[in-house]
């Protein structure tokens, strides 16, 4: 599950148990209206929709922005911005489930095996704190697809999918067809794309592949740190500074050897 689909999720499950819709029944002389409250926990409920708000603003940005729209109105028409609200919720839900792929997708040769294997193991699983089951990575056998599967539906599936992509950048994917035809897939969905280049492989090598972006080394100290921040915050995990950084150093010693 995306981390999209949670936080729309617990949406859905606070408004089921702590969310009512109080009928009321108004006289005005011969006449009887009915109106409506909304009750219940609602700052709770709006620290929730701002969170999903939040991360839907990238993937669903019109959805997010209406979504934000009817917050700002609430009070003006409750039951009617409560009604537009649970709608939105039920969409998002819907359009998130249909997804199989995982959060993080990692674009690389197979010739860059080993590069790519401590990338994951020490920046991305025992640094950052991700789960091995929300990386898509084709050189690492508990990360890629299972037996009997299409896959370039599944390459296709986890791009689409994913909430982080990395290109991890040398002179092996700049000679893969697929390489480069994953990278122009990644480009055109617009997640958060990052850029690493490899040992021996510098931006006059690769061309034309980091015209449009930016790329940081591999071994870029700085440029892993700020990664570490962005997706920690992203993620919601704990952070450990200390472990990262021994992390962090085991990876970049291994990598200048």
């Amino acid at each position: 599950m995306t981390n999209i689909y949670r936080l729309a999720k617990d949406c859905a499950d606070f408004m089921s148990a702590n969310i009512t819709k109080q009928k009321n029944r108004i006289h005005s002389g011969n006449l009887i209206f009915t109106d409506y409250d909304i009750l219940g926990d609602l700052k709770q409920w709006e620290t929730m929709l701002q969170n999903l708000c939040a991360a839907m603003s990238q993937r669903y940005p019109l959805m997010s922005q209406y979504l934000s729209d009817c917050m700002r109105k609430f009070d003006e028409e409750p039951i009617v911005y409560f009604s537009s609200i649970s709608a939105i919720i039920e969409c998002v839900l819907s359009l998130e489930k249909e997804s199989t792929g995982k959060r993080v997708f990692i674009s690389h040769s197979s010739k860059d095996k080993q590069y790519v294997t401590d990338f994951v193991n020490h920046i991305l699983c025992l640094g950052i704190g991700l789960s091995p089951d929300d990386i898509f990575c084709t050189s690492i056998e508990d990360m890629t697809m299972r037996n009997g599967e299409d896959i370039r539906m599944h390459i296709q599936e986890n791009i689409r999918s994913a909430e982080y992509s990395f290109l991890l950048i040398s002179n092996n994917y700049k000679a893969s067809e697929v390489c480069v035809n994953e990278m122009g897939a990644v480009w055109a969905y617009e997640a958060n794309v990052r850029l690493f280049l490899l040992p021996n492989t510098d931006f006059t090598s690769i061309g034309w592949l980091c015209d449009t972006r930016k790329a940081d080394k591999l071994t870029d100290s700085v440029a892993l740190d700020r990664l570490y921040k962005e997706m920690v915050e992203y993620f919601s995990l704990k952070e450990n500074l200390i472990h990262w950084s021994q992390q962090r150093e085991m990876f970049v010693g291994r990598v200048r050897v």
